[in-house]
């Protein structure tokens, strides 16, 4: 009887023990040193970091409906402006990121790669979400052929322009720039009738995304070239058909239609003076609709609207240019790299009807990399009659890149975003700084080639052109 009693307790203990340890089941995943971590399956506490303009965006919004919708995990996150960028890779620096965070740009992508920061994600990715998601959401944080990001939404750019200063100015709020040419000339007559009070055109001279925002997005629109002045007819870098363009802002900026100050402006700031009437047009992605209409405080009585990006006078419009450039990633180190992608793929699908499930009130656009939201939430008449909608025309027209090589490639000597400010502010020399960044853009694409990371028939895609990408 004692024995039987025994066995069945010694029989009881073993199953708890054998149910703790199902309950504990552990996924191993790689750390930077090439070792692994164990992953507890459970409720666990993960920590994001997001890039906006306020506390509360679309990101913080969908995370917050993901942390209330289930409870096996919760994040925790914080937001950083334009600073973002040096504050991640002063994290990296000391060891201390968090489970997952924006990507601010694929180029940082490709650094964090090769320092071996991030964790690849393919082996977590669910079948589910790749049906429904863009392919292009995946192909663009592939590297080496390893998913290292999801891209979040579709971006792309586009003139903001304040109507109750162009009509103080004597504009037509209704008829905004077709042609740079226009935009030089209403910039001047906005800044003179400002009269100091509010300037023509905003340039933030201090971020290095501005020359992609607008040096390279009139070039890609005009068939000079694609983005960071790489000619996919030629499969080379060319700076020196940037010229034009070089040439029109440094024009732009010598008029003094740029908003003083600008050399020390990031985009952040060039925002704030839009948002409250300080400067009357920039180039700007299309999330600043929401970014404006619900999100930022000081715009609440901002008057203002969006138009296709001007080309040069007599130029055939060619594509336009369609970047997926802010994305989440997962941090190596990270213990938790499962539930992270299922933070991430959440995100991604549910970005645009968190924000419209917590504020029914506010009308905003859907920018997403999920056809059928953007189908559904663009088709309501509500949000077609949203300020800032002019401008949200012409989509067919979007259109990617199979690869960008400037975020593939290791550059000696200077950048463009070190070489560009001091060409648009002195306008010297522009040719001869222009082809110099050629040369040495180009050495390194040569070495990126023989080093394999490049494949020459992606550079120079057989029958390319810029009209009909």
């Amino acid at each position: 009887m004692k024995r039987k009693r025994l066995t069945a307790i010694l029989s009881s203990i073993l199953l708890v023990v054998m149910l703790v340890s199902g309950c504990s089941e552990t996924k191993n995943a790689p750390t930077q040193d090439g070792s692994t971590v164990s992953q507890p399956q459970g409720k666990v506490e993960l920590k994001a970091w997001m890039r906006g303009s306020g506390n509360e965006s679309t990101a913080t919004i969908v995370t917050d409906e993901f942390n209330e919708k289930q409870s096996d995990i919760k994040v925790n996150y914080e937001v950083y402006g334009d600073n973002y960028t040096d504050v991640v890779k002063l994290a990296f620096a000391s060891n201390e990121m968090p489970d997952y965070f924006s990507v601010a740009t694929i180029g940082d992508l490709k650094q964090y790669v090769d320092a071996g920061y991030l964790a690849p994600l393919d082996d977590y990715i669910s079948d589910e979400f790749r049906e429904k998601i863009n392919p292009s959401a995946l192909a663009q944080y592939t590297y080496d052929g390893k998913v290292y990001g999801i891209a979040d939404s579709a971006r792309f750019i586009r003139l903001y322009y304040n109507r109750d200063l162009f009509e103080k100015s004597g504009l037509d709020p209704n008829q905004p720039p077709k042609t740079l040419e226009e935009m030089l000339t209403f910039a001047k007559q906005i800044t003179e009738a400002g009269k100091g009070e509010y300037f023509g055109f905003g340039l933030p001279i201090k971020s290095g995304s501005t020359w992609e925002r607008n040096i390279d997005n009139i070039a890609i629109l005009s068939g000079l070239t694609g983005p960071w002045a790489f000619d996919y007819t030629t499969g080379r870098f060319d700076f020196a058909k940037q010229t034009p363009i070089i040439e029109y802002f440094h024009e732009l900026y010598a008029s003094g239609s740029i908003m003083p100050g600008s050399e020390s402006m990031d985009i952040e700031m060039v925002r704030a003076n839009f948002a409250t009437d300080k400067i009357a047009m920039y180039f700007d992605g299309n999330w600043m609709i929401n970014g404006y209409n619900n999100e930022i405080e000081a715009a609440k009585n901002l008057n203002y609207d969006t138009a296709l990006v001007p080309i040069f006078d007599g130029q055939k419009r060619a594509k336009d240019y369609l970047t997926m450039d802010s994305g989440l990633a997962v941090s190596i180190n990270s213990k938790h790299i499962a539930e992270a992608v299922k933070a991430i793929e959440y995100t991604t699908l549910n970005l645009y009807d968190a924000s419209m499930n917590k504020y029914p009130d506010r009308i905003a656009p859907a920018f997403s990399l999920v056809e059928e939201v953007n189908v559904r939430i663009n088709s309501m008449d509500e949000v077609k009659s949203t300020k800032g909608m002019s401008g949200i025309k012409d989509m067919e027209n979007l259109s990617s890149f199979p690869v960008v090589p400037s975020q593939k490639i290791t550059l000696e000597g200077d950048s463009r975003e070190v070489v560009y400010p001091i060409l648009v502010i002195e306008g010297k020399d522009i040719e001869k700084e222009l082809q110099k960044l050629s040369d040495s853009y180009n050495a390194a694409l040569d070495k990126a080639i023989e080093q394999g990371v490049l494949d020459e028939s992606d550079l120079k895609p057989e029958g390319f052109d810029y009209y009909t990408r």
